[in-house]
Order: structure tokens, then C-alpha cells, then sequence
């Protein structure tokens, strides 16, 4: 099945967790990590249980420091 991740199509098993995917595209650092499917935020407590569908879209936004 289709998923999009910023703006980036990716091929995954039928219906995967959000958790795996970002597993599987090496995301392993959660801390300062944002995420929203289909332009609703998810609060990281629901990321473990969320069955991702085909062609959800998926934003991944990452805190960074600077000055």
C-alpha cells in the first residue's frame, strides 16, 4: 500500500502501524518529533496503536535548537 511522507511516496505491508513505518525508515529518535496524518496532529501516545491506510499523508516535523 501507498503511504506519503513528506511529500515522498513509500510502499509499506497492508494497513502497518505508524510506530513500524517509522521504524522502517530508520526513524528511531522520537524526542523533538512531531507527526500529523492527513493534516491532524497525533499525540505520541497514539503512535504505537495508529493503523496507517493507503495514500495517508504523513508530515513528519523535527524540533531542531538554534540562534
Amino acid at each position: 500500500m501507498t503511504v506519503i511522507i513528506n511529500d515522498q511516496i513509500f510502499e509499506f505491508p497492508e494497513n502497518p502501524l505508524l510506530i513500524e513505518v517509522l521504524n522502517q525508515q530508520g526513524i528511531i529518535e522520537l524526542r523533538g518529533l512531531a507527526i500529523a496524518i492527513n493534516e491532524e496532529v497525533i499525540p505520541r501516545d497514539k503512535w504505537a496503536s495508529i493503523k496507517l491506510k493507503s495514500n495517508d499523508q504523513l508530515m513528519l516535523i523535527r524540533a531542531t535548537q538554534g540562534g
